[in-house]
């Protein structure tokens, strides 16, 4: 597999070193006050930080940081500028859109809007950029994997058995996109008195550090119920930046610390792609170039065997030629398949007989994104459907 830089349709501007998405199942467990303070936590320490608050039905950025500024337009056409609050740039729909304005949108809006922020948003150089995930296991999650997958997850849950059970099933969604858990965080795990320095056990406090070490993940901490907390994001200032000696101050440092001592060893994904070439019709590469088996890839090799036919070779050997044509008919993205009922919208009729392939582009730990010659390029084919299509014989 040729490790280049993946095309300009899913290149993103972030440039950051490290993406860490911050995720709950389960709405409402305090996944945006994390998000921001983890941020400007990570900025006063001298980390160069962005804040993408990829929640767009219900962003919360602009009111946790105090500024909902319109974003300034970038040099280049259809780009905008990040904004800049308490030593961070983020960007957040509540930059863009009325605050009284309801977004009722479908799955598709939403992920064109995510697209834009990813790919129009001109972001500095980054030393880590953090994202605001969305509550479920939705669009967002396939559209940050195609977009800039991140270095890895951070989860965050309430002790509640309803939140815990939620969170279960988010890391298995994460798990199937082969993306990486860094850690758990505990939030709303106790009350802290403070005018006593009491802690009252409220909501079973611990129970989230049992299932981060169940499923075998770190835990990097646990933060109180505070009403300190609820102020600040009301009046735009960050907890962090308040009293160090506060308890839920403390708490959160702890947590920063542990991120800031993992973003050392979270490395960034591998970004590859094979791109197309022209090739004699009688011309066929039978083998791949070369093999180089990527940890956390299911695939050994991916290699243009002709004109057009793609080789694809499993980390188990198992070894497939695939017509790009036949991938084609079988794209499974929202303008071929329809989302609800699973039928066919493309007409194979439509599909010339001699198309081929422009580039096909990794997409995270996920799967593929190929770009075609007559133009489509918004399929992506996980690894499990990709080999589901290959062992039944219908891309050939």
């Amino acid at each position: 597999m040729a490790e280049e830089q993946p095309s300009e349709a899913l290149r993103p501007r972030t440039g950051a070193k490290a993406i860490l998405a911050v995720h709950s199942a389960k709405g409402g467990v305090g996944k945006s006050t994390v998000s921001v303070n983890l941020a400007v936590g990570l900025g006063r320490r001298g980390l160069r930080v962005g804040l993408l608050d990829a929640d767009i039905h219900g962003p919360s950025a602009t009111v946790l940081l105090g500024n909902a500024d319109w974003p300034d337009p970038g040099p280049e056409p259809n780009t905008i500028i990040p904004i800049e609050a308490h030593g961070i740039h983020f960007i957040s729909m509540g930059n863009i859109a009325n605050k009284q304005t309801p977004l009722i949108w479908r799955g598709a809006m939403v992920h064109n809007m995510l697209s834009q922020f990813y790919s129009q948003v001109l972001w500095p150089e980054l030393d880590v950029l953090i994202i605001d995930m969305p509550p479920g296991t939705g669009d967002a999650l396939l559209t940050t994997a195609q977009a800039d997958p991140p270095s890895g997850v951070i989860v965050v849950s309430t002790p509640q058995e309803l939140s815990l059970l939620d969170t279960v099933r988010g890391v298995r969604a994460f798990r199937d996109l082969n993306v990486p858990i860094l850690g758990f965080v505990e939030n709303m795990s106790f009350l802290s008195c403070a005018g006593c320095g009491d802690e009252a056990d409220l909501f079973g406090q611990g129970a989230v550090e049992a299932v981060a070490e169940q499923l075998g993940y770190p835990f990097l901490g646990a933060l109180p119920i505070d009403a300190a907390i609820c102020e600040s994001g009301d009046a735009g200032v960050p907890f962090v930046l308040k009293d160090g000696e506060a308890a839920s101050v403390r708490a959160m440092s702890q947590v920063i610390d542990q991120v800031q001592a993992g973003l050392t060893e979270w490395e960034t994904l591998t970004k590859w792609s094979v791109e197309w070439r022209a090739m004699d019709w009688l011309e066929r590469v039978a083998e791949p170039p070369r093999q180089q088996q990527t940890e956390g890839y299911p695939l050994r090799a991916l290699w243009q065997v002709s004109r057009d036919e793609l080789g694809v070779m499993w980390n188990d050997g198992a070894t497939h030629i695939v017509g790009t044509r036949s991938l084609r008919l079988a794209c499974p993205c929202a303008r071929c398949v329809d989302e609800i009922s699973g039928e066919p919208l493309l007409d194979p009729k439509t599909v010339p007989g001699d198309i081929s392939l422009k580039a096909v582009n990794s997409v995270g730990r996920y799967g593929l994104a190929p770009q075609f010659t007559d133009g489509h390029k918004s399929g992506i084919y996980s690894f499990p459907y990709l080999r589901a299509l290959c062992e039944q014989g219908k891309t050939t």
